[in-house]
């Protein structure tokens, strides 16, 4: 499932409409609605005020989010899995210090 499609499904359980949440996130519907259609990647902040418009857990929303950014980048590769290992390795030792 990707992000968009993940706050799409959020979105519809809470009955919330398009235009509710937009506004409260202060973008504009249509933007909104490219994120979750997975034609707009949003920014940060945008994911956090949608957590924050969706009454959910921003860490959990925060990794949908990202995990799409990283699938993003990567997609394309055809070595995609090493990449992820090494990145992987990279935060064990960074984490260590």
């Amino acid at each position: 499932m990707t992000f968009g499609e993940y706050i799409r499904e959020i979105r519809e359980e809470k009955q919330l409409l398009l235009r509710e949440v937009a506004s409260q996130m202060n973008i504009d519907t249509a933007l909104l609605s490219k994120i979750e259609r997975g034609t707009r990647m949003a920014r940060k902040e945008q994911a956090e005020a949608l957590a924050k418009a969706l009454k959910q857990n921003k860490n959990e929303l925060l990794q949908f989010w990202m995990a799409d950014k990283i699938v993003f980048m990567l997609k394309d590769e055809k070595n995609s899995t090493e990449i992820l290992k090494i990145v992987e390795q990279k935060i064990n030792r960074l984490s260590k210090k």
